[in-house]
């Protein structure tokens, strides 16, 4: 019977490989590269990109697509009260709309949130259903 003269090493070295890979790729998936997250009432004071979470309300005004960008508010889902002013320049989901959850990821200037990103939630996906206390009848 023949003796392979491949060298284990090489195997090691691919093996090694690709654990790094799967580390690296694990790390950045878990939280690495994640940007920090916040509600309307949270982000005063918050410097570099971060992610705001908010109900649009209105007027919507102006072109998302024009160098003026699309402008809106949004006021906090879990505490209604402050509104920030948005600025938004890209593309427009779908699903965007007054009265709209959406994630908007950009830069806090001066007191608006100029907009790099913007996407659109469905609350009735995520939230339980209410069951009627009622009887039948």
């Amino acid at each position: 019977m023949a003796r392979s003269t491949r060298s284990p090493a090489r195997l090691v070295i691919a093996l090694s490989v690709a654990a790094s890979l799967a580390i690296v790729l694990i790390y950045t998936a878990v939280g690495g590269s994640s940007t920090p997250q916040y509600g309307v009432n949270e982000i005063a004071g918050k410097a570099g990109t971060i992610k705001v979470a908010g109900k649009v309300v209105g007027p919507i005004t102006g072109d998302a697509r024009s160098d003026a960008g699309m402008r809106f508010s949004l006021i906090d889902i879990q505490n209604p009260g402050e509104t920030v002013p948005v600025v938004y320049r890209g593309s427009v989901p779908d699903m965007f709309k007054v009265g709209r959850d959406v994630n908007a990821t950009g830069k806090l200037e001066g007191s608006t949130f100029v907009a790099s990103g913007l996407t659109t939630k469905c609350p009735s996906k995520y939230t339980a259903e209410e069951k009627s206390t009622e009887p039948a009848g």
